[in-house]
């Protein structure tokens, strides 16, 4: 089956990634200094599909025209308001084939895409990829029959009574018949669509395995980049971390480090495990530990921040703060010094 199209879901908020998602959309958050979208896409091109369709949303409509723009074969759908998982795609319908590719766009599953597009079988009016896991009690698992249909949907039953292992990874092959039937809006896969399906007897189910490679909160965007930095995807394979010696004075530590070239770290400074965006300072002596500094941000000496945090764009953190426990500095705030810390005073 030849399928040239796919459509990328990437209109959500990104909130769990704030304040990041503030002045970038959660697919173009950089990972080792690539637009994570462009992970995507790359695995989509290998697999022959030359046309991407991004469904996003109005409000960072800027920054996605900008990508947009700079990369070859890729359209936007714009939601004017939130049309849920399959709404997009249907508004989509008519620049679409008869079959085309529907993927979540802030998690990559690197697998054998050819292999799943070449399993859909002609008679399905919707494929989904479905991955197996250990413990299901925290998804809704597909139950398959014999001939490897759709027979139900079972939502988070405990390990032991599971009669699957089995569920959704957000990957889909769709027909235009298989949504044409509705009319444009707000729309749901999981509770409506693939569920009319199944009852239909026209939705197939295909198991895939790859890496994972997900974005959706700070701990797993800097597994994430981490896992790239390693070389344990084939999808991009940067040089190196980003250190140019000479211009960063700080040192690094553990496993990797991803620090902009435009970023300074001082004399003293170290940093582990942890991403310093461009334009960032990050001051003598200070700790930066399991973290995400975001653009321009400064940080003054003598400082720790670690534990998943998030500084936003354009903030000032003063010298001696202590920033943990996943704390979520906003786009330009500025902390005077010693003003968040989690050690009392000696």
């Amino acid at each position: 089956m030849t399928i040239h199209q796919a459509l990328l879901l990437a209109g959500g908020r990104g909130t769990r990634m704030w304040p990041l998602t503030a002045t970038v959309p959660k697919g173009l958050l950089p990972v080792a200094g690539v637009p994570f979208l462009d992970l995507q896409i790359r695995q989509l091109a290998a697999a022959g599909i030359d046309e991407v369709f991004l469904a996003v949303g109005r409000s960072q409509l800027r920054e996605w025209q900008q990508f947009a723009e700079s990369r070859r074969g890729v359209r936007l759908v714009v939601e004017d308001e939130p049309l849920d998982t399959a709404g997009p795609v249907r508004a989509a319908l008519d620049d679409l084939d008869e079959r085309f590719l529907v993927l979540n766009g802030d998690v990559v599953i690197e697998a054998d895409l050819a292999g799943y597009l070449a399993a859909a079988q002609p008679g399905a009016k919707a494929t989904l990829g479905l991955v197996e896991v250990e413990d299901t009690s925290a998804y809704g698992v597909v139950v398959l029959d014999d001939s490897g249909m759709v027979d139900r949907f079972v939502e988070k039953p405990p390990a032991d009574e599971a009669p699957a292992t089995t569920v959704n990874a957000g990957l889909y092959v769709m027909t235009r018949a298989a949504l044409a039937v509705y009319g444009e809006g707000p729309l749901s896969f999981e509770r409506v669509v693939f569920p009319a399906l199944a009852a239909e007897g026209a939705l197939q189910g295909v198991v895939i395995a790859g890496r994972w490679l997900d974005i959706g909160t700070p701990e797993l965007f800097l597994d994430c980049t981490g896992a790239v930095l390693a070389g344990k995807t084939a999808l991009y394979r940067p040089k190196s971390a980003h250190l140019v010696e000479g211009e960063c004075r700080g040192t690094t530590s553990g496993g990797w480090s991803w620090i902009a070239a435009e970023a300074s770290v001082e004399p003293g400074a170290v940093v582990e495990e942890s991403v310093v965006l461009p334009g960032a300072v990050v001051g003598s002596d200070t700790m930066v530990r399991h973290a995400i500094v975001g653009w321009d941000v400064v940080i003054g000496s003598n400082s720790i921040v670690t534990g998943a945090t998030i500084i936003g764009a354009g903030a000032t953190i003063g010298p001696n703060s202590e920033l943990d426990h996943g704390i979520r500095i906003a786009p330009g705030a500025r902390l005077e010094p010693g003003a968040v810390t989690f050690s009392p005073p000696q």
